[in-house]
């Protein structure tokens, strides 16, 4: 009895093994009918973008020292012509000087703005 259970288990072991065995020895066909999956997409990341620091040299677009109205309306698109004018000097342009009390000014408005905010 005891070598009936014994070839029995051996016969067994055979059978599941055998398959295994004959897929590690023999080549197998590629499938040439099966057409190949594409590569699975990937998410594009979602990173929050860098903001852009305006300085002079950015916002003048034509390089020639000084800020138009339409060089800095490009920037401020709610930007009026009497605003831009308390920074423009006599000549309807602004300089360094203006675009820094600008800039202060800009940045002052939104302060109170900012803090009602947080709250």
């Amino acid at each position: 009895m005891k070598r009936i259970l014994t070839a029995a288990a051996l016969v067994a072991m055979a059978l599941v093994a055998a398959p295994a065995m004959a897929a590690t020895t023999t080549a197998a066909k590629p499938a040439a009918t099966a057409a190949a999956k594409p590569a699975p997409k990937m998410a594009a990341a979602t990173t929050p973008a860098k903001p852009t620091v305006l300085t002079f040299k950015l916002i003048d677009a034509n390089h020639d020292g000084k800020i138009s109205y339409d060089e800095l309306k490009k920037y401020f698109p709610k930007l009026t012509k009497a605003d831009f004018a308390k920074y423009a000097g006599k000549d309807g342009t602004i300089d360094h000087a203006g675009l820094a009390k600008f800039f202060k000014d800009q940045k002052a408005a939104m302060a109170p703005a900012a803090a009602t905010t947080k709250k």
